[in-house]
């Protein structure tokens, strides 16, 4: 399902309608390193990316970074990517050894949507493709763009999107540039709570929950059922009554129950409850407080009826999950102590 921009706020209105949409096509998105790159370059994009696999149902990211020199050696030339991202800085031009010219031209030749960051903007023309498209280039490479006759965005254009190449001025300007693509793809809506869930927008955090994003998604970004996962959000220790949620906003008890079961398929304390085992879970994971603060922290009242929920929701228990936290906690602490 592909959603549009958020939907007025008109309670007249009823769930808003969604396009249909069959897409199922996996990703394969490329993030390509200059040699002289440190190793955890491209991190951060690639987390952005996947992230887009967790918030967005229907997103598929399939993400590796490569040097440019590595993919010579690893036979991956018959490989045709959605996304080659050439991630240069904006320190220094973007220059490519002879040996590895071959292999650029074939990235470029192959990928729907060469992304060309910082010193990379210089790349089509050492490959000789992409002449003559316009292209967002940093105020350091300005002079040298404006020698070699690339043709510049207007100034102060962060990165530019067109076919058959994106640009961004740097590494930082990318994450926004992603977004802009994925909104393309995903709609408006699931782009902007991404972009929030990631920590890229400053505001509240809404849609720093799944569990959230999930009930909106079905929604659609219906505001009504928006508004009211935000005060549950906001009483997720002492739960307030249905009743009272939707009186504080205005409408009946019947019409937001109507409401929530038309868009999501079930009722408004079915999406409360889901909030709660969300954070419950999260404190298990995360912190050291016991199941009886657990309980006191996200209102379920005893610890009983958390577990009941639990198993009905996640299947498992919560000393299931917190066993396990505590198991990954001391791998990794190992992992680090034999590094």
């Amino acid at each position: 399902m592909t959603f549009q921009s958020r939907v007025p706020n008109t309670e007249a209105m009823s769930c808003p309608a969604v396009a249909e949409t069959s897409i199922t096509e996996v990703n394969q998105v490329a993030i390509l390193l200059p040699d002289e790159a440190a190793p955890g370059a491209g991190q951060i994009l690639a987390d952005l990316l996947l992230s887009a696999n967790e918030v967005i149902p229907e997103a598929r990211y399939d993400v590796s970074i490569m040097r440019l020199c590595d993919f010579n050696h690893l036979s991956l030339g018959r490989q045709q990517r959605s996304m080659c991202i050439f991630l240069g800085d904006i320190r220094a031009r973007w220059r490519v050894k002879a040996g590895d010219r071959a292999a650029l031209q074939t990235l470029l030749h192959r990928c729907r949507q060469p992304i060309l960051v910082g010193g990379a903007v210089f790349l089509p023309r050492e490959a000789g493709m992409f002449d003559g498209h316009v292209l967002a280039v940093h105020s350091n490479f300005a002079a040298a763009a404006e020698e070699e006759a690339l043709q510049s965005a207007a100034s102060g254009t962060q990165y530019h999107l067109a076919d058959p190449v994106h640009s961004a001025i740097s590494p930082l300007a990318t994450p926004r540039l992603l977004l802009d693509l994925i909104g393309r793809q995903y709609g408006e809506f699931m782009a902007d709570a991404l972009g929030e869930y990631v920590g890229l927008d400053a505001g509240d955090t809404r849609f720093q929950s799944k569990a959230t994003l999930d009930i909106l998604q079905k929604a659609g970004g219906d505001n009504l059922i928006e508004k009211s996962l935000h005060l549950m959000q906001q009483h997720i220790e002492e739960p307030i009554s249905i009743c009272e949620l939707a009186r504080q906003q205005g409408v009946s008890t019947r019409k937001l129950q109507r409401r929530f079961r038309d868009c999501t398929g079930n009722g408004p304390q079915s999406a409360y409850r889901s909030l709660r085992i969300e954070r419950a879970h999260q404190l298990l994971t995360h912190t050291s407080m016991n199941v009886y603060e657990i309980v006191a922290a996200t209102g379920f009242g005893t610890r009983s009826n958390l577990s009941r929920w639990f198993h009905k929701q996640l299947g498992v228990s919560p000393q299931a999950v917190r066993r396990s936290a505590y198991c990954e906690a001391g791998q990794a602490s190992a992992r680090a102590m034999a590094g």
